[in-house]
């Protein structure tokens, strides 16, 4: 029968094992939204293309990929915070 230190160290090591997969899990999570967000912007830009001339297409492109970098930059300097506090 084990002893009331040996549960102890237990049940340590156990909390210490969920919360390393707790913080794995939330990385994941993060990068895999993130992702999912630059696809829809992708989709969003290949549905502004079809809409336009064609001569206006590399006009739009540029502006979609801008909003993309601004938003990339606007997480690092502020949405960062905020996902970890």
């Amino acid at each position: 029968m084990a002893t009331v230190e040996e549960l102890s160290a237990s049940i340590t090591d156990l909390d210490a094992s969920i919360s390393a997969t707790n913080e794995g899990l939330d990385v994941f999570y993060l990068l895999f939204a993130g992702a999912m967000v630059f696809f829809m912007q992708a989709g969003f830009a290949m549905l502004c293309a079809g809409s336009i001339r064609a001569k206006n297409v590399k006009n739009i492109m540029l502006k979609n990929i801008l909003d993309a970098c601004g938003g990339a930059v606007g997480f690092w300097s502020v949405g960062y915070a905020f996902a970890y506090g």
